[in-house]
């Protein structure tokens, strides 16, 4: 599998999911996806990510565009809170 170069991921994901009103532009989600992949590709750990991790990150950061999961960073960690997914009924 190659590695796509972080800022490749990060001007894709802003294609579709930035909001342009006028001179404005709204990618608060994207702020913190960059962040994270900051994280993965730049940080001193990135040689020890294997697949698996990537994947998992990916995941993650569907799960975060998709209103599923919050992620922020607090004292140098990252953390995941799940999200009430308001509207959905038992057994979907």
């Amino acid at each position: 599998m190659d590695r796509i170069e972080p800022k490749k991921i990060v001007r894709n994901l802003y294609k579709k999911y930035a909001i342009v009103k006028g001179n404005l532009i709204d990618a608060n989600k994207l702020f913190i996806i960059n962040t994270v992949i900051n994280h993965i590709f730049i940080g001193e750990d990135y040689r020890k990510i294997n697949t698996k991790q990537l994947a998992e990150y990916g995941e993650l950061i569907s799960r975060f565009l998709d209103n599923e999961v919050d992620i922020y960073w607090e004292d140098d960690k990252l953390l995941v809170e799940e999200l009430d997914q308001v509207g959905k009924t038992s057994g979907e």
